[in-house]
């Protein structure tokens, strides 16, 4: 499966939205904070030259990116060599909410799928 995004689609700054890709070379940042897909296909998350998290998935493919899908799993792709992906993260897919994910690098180098909320004890729904 080849994916393409279109130019809408390339996310800038701190988060991607379903749909949204990552391109090799390029970097969500927040604060002192990058995330960035290498040209290795390694997904990388930096707080200034310091390495704090990465995906393990150097030289796994070329010319990678990450997609968030519309059920809020994160996925690396290789754009070229074929095959699919190449790592994925362990969200737990979901077809609540309808695509309403958002993938977010907060200021404290957190990165995070955030969806819609299917129950929450704020709920008035189902009280006594």
């Amino acid at each position: 499966m080849l994916l393409l995004a279109p130019a809408s689609s390339i996310p800038t700054g701190d988060s991607m939205s379903p749909g949204d890709t990552l391109l090799s070379g390029k970097s969500l940042t927040s604060g002192e904070y990058s995330l960035s897909m290498q040209e290795d296909c390694n997904l990388v998350l930096r707080r200034g030259n310091k390495v704090t998290w990465e995906s393990d998935t150097a030289g796994r493919g070329t010319a990678c990116f990450l997609y968030l899908q519309t059920n809020g799993l994160l996925i690396i792709y290789p754009n070229k060599g074929g095959g699919g992906w190449i790592w994925k993260s362990q969200t737990v897919p979901s077809s609540a909410g309808g695509g309403r994910f958002v993938f977010v690098l907060q200021p404290d180098g957190t990165a995070v799928v955030f969806g819609t909320p299917v129950w929450s004890t704020a709920s008035t729904v189902g009280k006594n």
